[in-house]
């Protein structure tokens, strides 16, 4: 089976996918991860240097060469689903599954580490709750066109997805 996880970014994709990789025993990638090792640069880099549409064109390549392995389970972007009929490619191959998240979950969860995320790494908290709200309002409408959509806002939450897919 090919699974792909979709939601905003600190939705817990990377989280969930290492642990549902663990429990299915198959194979685990982070799409970005994958772009970083395969460009040599981290994500900031690429969007400091060549922007967001270069990136965007770089997620489709790898996704899709990723897409030829038999199994695995591929944590995606925030912004990947979005670009690119990428959620239409992804369903077409395997089975999306949406990680949604509070609008309060996810603010906590990314003023901690924001400067990791070229987005928001000069947004003040302010700002931050902003984009959060607006992406994910313009963002909805295609991460629930994924197969399975989970809750990921506890700890519970977490241990009910690895449950229900694993």
């Amino acid at each position: 089976m090919k699974y792909f996880l979709v939601g905003f970014m600190g939705s817990g994709k990377s989280t969930i996918g290492k642990l549902l990789s663990e429990k299915l025993n198959i194979k685990y990638f982070d799409l970005d991860d994958v772009i970083q090792k395969q460009e040599n640069k981290s994500i900031s880099e690429i969007f400091s240097i060549k922007g967001e549409g270069y990136f965007r064109i770089l997620e489709k390549k790898y996704l899709k060469k990723l897409m030829i392995k038999d199994q695995f389970i591929i944590s995606t972007g925030g912004g990947t689903p979005i670009h690119n009929n990428m959620i239409d490619l992804m369903q077409k191959n395997g089975r999306c599954i949406y990680l949604k998240c509070s609008i309060k979950i996810l603010f906590n969860r990314l003023k901690k580490n924001k400067n990791k995320r070229p987005l928001i790494s000069n947004l003040s908290e302010e700002k931050l709750k902003i984009f959060i709200e607006k992406k994910l309002s313009e963002r909805k409408i295609f991460y629930e066109k994924s197969e399975h959509i989970f809750f990921n806002n506890t700890e519970k939450d977490k241990i009910k997805i690895i449950n229900c897919l694993g």
